[in-house]
């Protein structure tokens, strides 16, 4: 390490302040560790959030597309994490996934009653309560009313907040602490317990002795302009790595532990839909329906995705309606009747996180012809869903087909989709990477978080799951993290 760098020592250093290292942080903190918990991003409070969707979506998350560009993933960057930019969604981990880790990753560990109590403390943690009548708007009557015309299952999704004031700004971070994301619940629980937090710090690699933790080396990151401010160093005998499944592989790599492999997703793209009524989506939750008829966990036995009611704010749906010009321009000056859905697709595909010629990390992942053809399946179902709510018109993901106003208009959908042809594909639930199996060959991390090659590191984030879960996946996440931090302490 350069001479002048900023140095510290703690019994842990936790990389990452989102679903997975906040609590690790704080459980650890609490049972009386000195924790040193580091995070890449800007530590913004309440009053730090505001409307702008142009400054505020930089400022909280980055964005990272394949090589060609043709999906891109998105990931929170601030303290608190994708937590602090997500819906507040909360699913408990679904039993089939569960059984499957442990009958093909020889994860046991995770379909035992002691993991339920992990997954039940991390539900109490942050407040997840079924989403209120009145905090279902408009936008999400339109799923449910589709739904029900339909036969089709469908439910609230339980929210993580206390006193939600519908406002309608959950991506771009909550303006009254309603939400608890991990910056007002699990990160002051691990400052309160004596946790030190530095945001604005980079880790770029592990510091590995006699193949044991020795701590990390890092950058210090100037918050305005992001430019690097000098180096950083912090010694302790444990690592948690929880930089999430774009950041975390790459951290091991650059570190020569080998990782990156089994990078998964649940895929999405927006349906958008006009009624002659108002709907005024850009106001209340951001999401609170959905639809799990075509679900394959939690008893479902569809195809594997789920519609889900989602925001119609200005920037964020003039980038999802397809196509340019006067048809794009007369969608959004209809934006206070539209209403919106996105897809969540329990991908199949695999793909992998791989160091770029600058050592940064690229994603290489191209849904397969069998994902596509179930992406077709749930844009269909989600235009003959608002067509049974009512909608006049509905704007599906695939340029060049035009509005479509009836069942008939759905010939126009090509048999084959071509990922070319799709409007804004993207993936917000990333898992994988770094994941967690029974073998050294197939795994990156042994069943309890640590790394194979090397004592006294975890993984306790998205990274380290073995696949994807095919719901919003915050609560497994944590619930992994306070396993994990659970053993260590």
């Amino acid at each position: 390490m350069a001479a002048g760098a900023e140095q510290l020592s703690a019994d842990v250093v936790v990389v990452g302040s989102g679903a997975g290292g906040a609590p690790a942080a704080a459980l650890l903190a609490e049972a009386g560790l000195d924790v040193v918990l580091l995070e890449d991003g800007p530590h913004l409070q309440a009053p730090d959030f505001h409307d702008d969707e142009w400054s505020m979506r930089p400022r909280l998350g980055r964005i990272q597309g394949t090589d060609d560009s043709l999906q891109s993933f998105y990931a929170g960057a601030c303290v608190g994490g994708s937590t602090v930019v997500n819906d507040a969604l909360c699913w408990r981990p679904p039993a089939e996934v569960l059984q499957t880790w442990r009958d093909e990753h020889g994860l046991a560990e995770l379909a035992q009653p002691g993991f339920a109590a992990y997954v039940e403390q991390a539900w109490r943690d942050v407040h997840a309560e079924p989403t209120r009548s009145s905090h279902v708007n408009r936008n999400a009557e339109a799923l449910a009313r589709g739904a029900r015309e339909l036969g089709w299952a469908n439910e609230a999704m339980p929210r993580n907040v206390k006193g939600c004031a519908r406002l309608g700004r959950c991506n771009l971070g909550c303006p009254t602490n309603a939400k608890q994301s991990t910056l007002v619940s699990y990160v002051p629980r691990a400052q309160r317990a004596g946790a030190r937090l530095l945001a604005n710090a980079r880790v770029e690699r592990l510091v590995l002795e006699a193949g044991r933790a020795a701590g990390i080396e890092g950058t210090r990151i100037d918050p305005t302009t992001r430019a690097p401010l000098g180096p950083l160093s912090v010694r302790a005998p444990r690592v948690l790595l929880a930089a999430g499944a774009l950041a975390t592989p790459g951290i091991l790599l650059r570190s020569g532990i080998a990782a990156g492999r089994g990078f998964q997703v649940h895929s999405s793209v927006y349906v958008s839909a006009r009624f002659r009524q108002p709907i005024h989506g850009y106001f209340g939750p951001t999401m609170a329906w959905a639809v799990s008829e075509f679900a394959d966990v939690n008893g479902q036995r569809g195809p594997g995705f789920m519609l889900e009611n989602a925001a119609v704010r200005p920037l964020q749906t003039a980038s999802t309606l397809p196509d340019f010009g006067a048809d794009h321009e007369r969608a959004m000056a209809a934006l206070s009747h539209l209403a919106s859905t996105v897809v969540v697709l329990r991908d199949h595909t695999r793909g992998s996180v791989a160091l770029d010629d600058r050592g940064g990390t690229r994603v290489d992942y191209a849904l397969s012809n069998a994902d596509l053809a179930r992406m077709r399946l749930a844009i269909l179902r989600a235009a003959e869903l608002y067509l049974a709510a009512g909608a006049e018109e509905i704007w599906l993901p695939v340029h060049g087909v035009g509005p479509v106003r009836s069942p008939r208009d759905f010939a126009r959908v090509p048999e084959t989709l071509d990922r070319t042809r799709l409007s804004l594909l993207y993936a917000v639930h990333l898992f994988g990477g770094a994941t967690m199996g029974g073998s050294r060959d197939a795994a990156t991390c042994r069943p309890d978080g640590r790394l194979w090659n090397a004592e006294g590191v975890y993984v306790c984030d998205a990274s380290s799951l073995p696949g994807n879960t095919g719901v919003n996946p915050q609560i497994s996440i944590m619930a992994n993290a306070l396993r994990i931090a659970g053993g260590i302490a």
